[in-house]
């Protein structure tokens, strides 16, 4: 039998997570051509068919799909470890927001970084992403609040992931908080939102989804259904934080607009799962990072989601505020303590889950001959162990595109 010359062959593996129904159960190895994944099967027999021109081994390890991270805020120029402090003298979340901390404050700071500064941050970001795994990610602006600065915001992060090698999907997050000068006239704000900055992003053709806060002391619904009704007229999609701290309908009114997802859902009230359940289309973004950081007792009901078939993935949320990780893994960790979540279902979260409520599962996610070479491998003996550990870093290799990533 001939053989073929292939980009690279990763072999070795103790374990093979494909979500590929069609490849074999004993799986150990990974061709990739053209970018590509070409095939997926026992060593001994890819070798009879392919001749690589490189080779990873993976000593045993597990190869999984490159990471992909449904829930980002990477624009920030730097950290507020100082409420970390505040946090630990009882002051909550929105307290914060109320003495001008918390997201307000990382707006001043993105306000005043110099554009090449603010780049050079965000690649730092992004390259900590993906030294644990992350190989695509959804990108949120959200820390300008003034067109002049979400334009910015986004036209960096396009620049960083290209800078980077990192795919983004941008969404814009003007509507994250009420800007100080609009704190007294949010009408205003509103109007800016809807007349000037949405129709800016979309002309720019800089985010693919619209994505708004609805929750007290940030947006109530009316005032997000007037911003989401907008952003669907201009053709984006919607991404919708919800749910986090009050229960004020904001659920109900990502799913009523057919939100591609709804994230955070730590107090999800009954009628918001069911109507999450009833669609069967807005995905539940899991962000199980954020109430450990945040030091909240409540965690969004995943058990009852995924009983009840809603859709869901998990993320980190990195930022500066509520969740300063840049680590599926470690978010994988809390969604098994705090959610209750087999490896099994914490790995397709950070995988296959979250390309789906991207809808990009025809290339990422997975390793069906065909898709996009993203992939990781673990130094884990098994699947089991995806999780299981914390404070360190499982991710052994980075595979981009079928470019093995340097670190």
């Amino acid at each position: 039998m001939s053989t073929k010359h292939c980009q690279l062959l990763i072999h070795g593996a103790a374990e093979v997570v494909s979500w590929d129904p069609q490849a074999p159960t004993n799986a150990d190895s990974v061709v990739v051509h053209d970018g590509k994944i070409a095939a997926v099967g026992v060593e001994q027999e890819l070798r009879k068919t392919w001749q690589p021109f490189g080779e990873i081994n993976a000593f045993g390890g597990v190869i999984a799909p490159g990471f992909v991270d449904g829930h980002v805020h990477p624009v920030f120029a730097v950290g507020r470890a100082e409420e970390f402090d505040w946090r630990a003298q009882g002051v909550d979340y929105l307290e914060i927001a109320a003495r001008g901390g918390g997201i307000l404050s990382s707006v001043r700071n993105v306000r005043e970084a110099n554009p090449e500064d603010l780049f050079d941050t965000v690649c730092a970001h992004l390259r900590r992403m993906r030294h644990h795994g992350t190989t695509s990610m959804e990108g949120k602006s959200g820390y300008g609040l003034s067109t002049e600065d979400e334009l910015k915001s986004l036209q960096i992060l396009a620049r960083a992931g290209d800078a980077v090698g990192m795919e983004v999907f941008p969404t814009f997050l003007g509507a994250h908080m009420f800007p100080e000068e609009y704190r007294d006239n949010q009408e205003a704000y509103m109007d800016l939102l809807c007349k000037e900055m949405l129709p800016a992003v979309k002309e720019q053709g800089i985010a693919r989804a619209a994505d708004i806060f609805i929750e007290q002391g940030a947006f109530n619904v009316e005032q997000a259904r007037r911003y989401c009704e907008r952003a669907i007229e201009l053709g984006f999609k919607l991404r919708i934080h919800a749910d986090q701290f009050h229960q004020i309908g904001g659920v109900e009114l990502a799913v009523e607009l057919g939100a591609e997802c709804v994230d955070h859902l730590e107090v999800l009230s009954d009628s918001g799962l069911e109507a999450m359940a009833l669609s069967g289309k807005t995905y539940a973004g899991l962000l199980p990072s954020v109430p450990h950081f945040l030091r909240q007792k409540e965690d969004a009901p995943a058990r009852k989601l995924l009983q009840a078939g809603v859709p869901y993935f998990i993320a980190t949320d990195f930022n500066p505020g509520s969740s300063y990780t840049p680590s599926l893994p470690e978010a994988a960790h809390f969604g098994r303590i705090r959610l209750n979540l087999t490896a099994a279902e914490v790995m397709h979260g950070v995988t296959l889950g979250a390309a789906s409520s991207l809808g990009i599962d025809n290339r990422k996610g997975h390793l069906r001959p065909g898709a996009d070479a993203d992939l990781v491998v673990l130094a884990l003996p098994d699947l089991f162990h995806f999780g299981y550990a914390f404070g360190e870093n499982p991710v052994s290799q980075v595979v981009c595109k079928g470019d093995v990533v340097r670190f």
